[in-house]
Order: structure tokens, then C-alpha cells, then sequence
């Protein structure tokens, strides 16, 4: 595993990607983790008022901003190249959060949402970009090295954040924190432009189409094997249950569980301290022992992460169960916790075996659209149900993440070692 994280990271785009990820990681730390929170506390008390059926709303604009860029990203990124749309979305990134900054109101929110959701544009170019500079045979133990580097500051960050908003109070801690964060996203953008090197190949570019739905880019998505189809639905799944409970996953622990920030910091500190080192372990043996396994056993574990804080309102129980949490995020199989919907070192060492590399963009573009798209209202439903029963709101989300089990294990498989071998010659 040594010789793979020097290998891995003896890549420049590896290391200025890792690089300027954790840095984001640091200071995005300071404010996004409390931001539904904020929300919903009202203005006397430092927040912005705004009550949870807004708040779904608002998460909704979200979904829908970035269910419109997902898809033309990857187009953009398989014909123009990886790093110039890496570098735009990290430039839109830079003057959102300082929009948010400035807002007074929830209405005010609105375009630094839609801000921030452009530059979800970047998401398929940027993990084209990993994948295409990490060896074949290292792939996942590649991802889970890069995911490993860049995970190390949710291990404490978490922590250093309760204790930061317990010390400035709620509203103070929000916008000093989205301030310092416009200031890193600056300084990321610019290394990016600086460092990255492209990794498409200029005969790969110039056969791709810039229109999102021309005939030969559907054919793209037609012609992939049924296991792509079945991940597809497994995001689709696993997005419907976590968008509509994950906004209000911290207002549940801090008002019905009853936790003060630092509690709830740590026990997100206790899930990354024990996820991080399992990114790299896990990916060595997905690359040993096949991605199925640690896809199927992440997504299992999967729905305990809202039903913990229904299950068990004492902190000490609580601590117990984020370490289970922290075990199923660490084996890279996707979900939040495990690298996003798309994410996780075993997910997407699976998508790059399979899909070819150019059309790999375009590939995770599509998924992260058809997930969005269907996911879209849930939300603004997670909001209705916060709003009567949260009890019913995460009980709920667990149920429907549970659904994608059965999909794991009758659809989703690693390919044949041969065939495996001969997409690699033709990528």
C-alpha cells in the first residue's frame, strides 16, 4: 500500500487535485456541515429563519441547478478536456460561497445556491481526470489513496468545527466561514490552472459532439452493460433516501436528539477517523478480491447512518454507532460518507473497468443527472416530514435506501477478467 500511495501521488495531477481538495475539505468544514442549521434558526438567534419546508426547497434549487450541469459537464469535459472545466467550476466555486456571505435572508441564498450548483459541472471531469491518471492495475487502490489523502482533515475538522461554533455562536461561525472559504477557493483555482495537465487524448476530443443529446451521445449510454444500469438505479436509491433526509440530519441531532455542536462534530470526527485509513485497505483488496463485495457491503450498511440517530438519542450509544458508520464509509462503495452518490474507491474503479475513457465523462454525467433528476422533490418532502415527524422523516430514508440491496446482488458484477483486458486496449 506504500508503494501505491508513492506511485499514486507521484502523479502531479493526483497530487495538486489531493492537494487543493483537502484544503477545500478544511475550510468547507467551517460552515457547510451547520448550513441547514443556520437556516432554520431564527434571526434573533443569528440564523436566517427560515422554516423547513423553505429549507427543502432550497435544497431542491440545489438538486435542480445541478441536475442541469451534470450531464453537459461530462459532454464539455470529453470534447474540450478535463482541466478547463475543472478549473471554470473551481472559479464559479470561489464567488458563490461569498454571495451566501453576504445574504441576510434566505431569499438572498438563492443565487449563491445556484452558483455553487454550477460548479457541479465539474464533478464528471473531475473524476475522469483521477481515473485517467491512476495505473490500471492500481485503479481502486488508487482511489482509495487519493480518497484516504483527501479525507484526513474530516477526521478532525468535524471537531474543530463544534467547538469553533459553540465558541462564535451560529450565525458569526456561518459567515466568517464562508468568507475564509471564497478566500481558499481563490487560491485552489488558481493551482489548479497552474499544476493540472490534461488528460484526454486530442483524437478522443475531437470525435466527441458539444450537444448534450445528439444521437451518437444517447448511443454511448444505450451501449453500456447492464451492470452500469444497475448502478445507475443503486444511486438513484441512494440519492432519493439521502436527499431527502441529509439536510436535516444535523437540526435532528442538535434539536430532537438534543447534542451541542461539539457532540455532533466529534461523532462525525469518530466516523472519518475510522472511514480514512479503510479507503486505501479497502481499494488494495477491491483491486485483489473484485469491487462487488465492498460495493454491496457499504451499501448495506448504508441506511443505519439516519437510522442511528432515530435508534439511539444517549451520546455514548451514539459513539458505537458512527463507528459502524465510519467502517461502511470506508469501504468505498459509494454514498456521502463514501466519496459522494458517484463515489467511493470500489464505485468508481467499477464505472472506469467497465466504461471507456472516452466516454467515461460523459458516463458519470448521465448517472449524476438521471439520479438528480428523479430525486428532485425529495427534498422538499424531507422538509414536509421534519416539519411533522422527523422520527418518520429518517425512519423513512432507511427503508428506501435498503432498497438497493436486492439490485447489488442479482445486477451488479465485476467484468470478466479477459473482457476487462480488451476494454483497456481499446481505451
Amino acid at each position: 500500500m506504500a508503494s501505491t500511495f508513492r506511485t499514486v501521488f507521484s502523479n502531479k495531477n493526483i497530487l495538486a487535485i489531493g492537494t487543493t481538495n483537502m484544503l477545500y475539505q478544511v475550510f468547507n468544514s467551517l460552515w457547510d456541515l451547520w448550513w441547514s442549521l443556520y437556516l432554520l434558526t431564527p434571526i434573533e438567534e443569528g440564523g436566517l429563519g427560515t422554516p423547513a419546508t423553505i429549507v427543502g426547497v432550497l435544497a431542491t434549487i440545489q438538486n435542480t441547478s445541478q441536475i442541469l450541469f451534470q450531464l453537459p459537464g461530462g459532454v464539455i469535459a470529453d470534447k474540450i478536456g478535463r482541466k478547463k472545466v475543472i478549473v471554470f467550476g473551481s472559479a464559479v466555486r470561489t464567488v458563490a460561497p461569498f454571495i451566501m456571505y453576504l445574504a441576510r435572508s434566505w431569499q438572498m441564498v438563492v443565487p449563491g445556491i445556484i452558483m455553487m450548483s454550477i460548479a457541479s459541472l465539474y464533478g464528471p471531469a473531475f473524476n475522469a481526470l483521477i481515473s485517467e491518471s491512476i495505473p490500471k492495475e492500481n485503479r481502486a487502490a488508487g482511489f482509495g489513496a487519493y480518497r484516504m489523502f483527501t479525507s484526513v482533515p474530516q477526521i478532525f475538522m468535524p471537531l474543530v468545527g463544534g467547538y469553533y461554533f459553540d465558541l462564535l455562536g451560529l450565525g458569526k461561525a456561518v459567515r466568517y466561514g464562508l468568507l475564509m472559504f471564497t478566500v481558499v477557493m481563490g487560491i485552489i483555482t488558481v493551482t489548479r490552472q497552474i499544476v493540472l495537465k490534461e488528460t484526454l487524448a486530442p483524437e478522443d476530443a475531437e470525435k466527441q459532439s458539444m450537444n448534450p443529446f445528439n444521437k451518437d451521445i444517447l448511443n454511448t449510454f444505450r451501449r453500456q452493460p447492464r451492470t452500469i444500469y444497475a448502478m445507475l438505479a443503486v444511486a438513484v436509491i441512494g440519492g432519493i433516501a439521502m436527499r431527502t433526509t441529509w439536510t436535516f440530519l444535523t437540526p435532528y441531532a442538535i434539536n430532537v436528539v438534543g447534542l451541542t455542536n461539539t457532540q455532533y462534530g466529534t461523532l462525525q470526527s469518530l466516523a472519518m477517523l475510522i472511514s480514512v485509513p479503510l479507503y486505501m485497505i479497502s481499494g488494495a483488496l477491491a483491486d485483489k478480491y473484485g469491487r462487488f463485495p465492498f460495493i454491496l457491503l457499504a451499501r448495506g450498511l448504508g441506511p443505519f447512518d439516519s437510522l442511528s440517530l432515530y435508534l439511539f438519542k444517549d451520546y455514548n450509544q451514539l459513539l458505537w454507532a458512527y463507528g459502524v458508520i465510519g467502517f461502511a464509509g470506508g469501504l468505498g462503495g459509494g454514498r456521502l460518507r463514501g466519496g459522494g452518490y458517484m463515489g467511493g474507491p470500489a464505485w468508481q474503479a467499477l464505472v472506469a473497468d467497465i466504461v471507456p475513457s472516452k466516454d467515461r465523462a460523459k458516463v458519470m454525467g448521465f448517472m449524476g443527472t438521471v439520479s438528480g433528476i428523479i430525486g428532485l422533490p425529495f427534498p422538499a418532502l424531507g422538509g414536509w416530514l421534519y416539519d411533522r415527524n422527523p422520527d418518520l422523516l429518517l425512519l423513512g430514508g432507511s427503508i428506501i435506501e435498503m432498497l438497493s440491496i436486492p439490485i447489488i446482488l442479482l445486477f451488479v458484477r465485476d467484468p470478466p477478467k479477459a473482457v476487462d483486458e480488451e476494454l483497456e486496449e481499446i481505451t
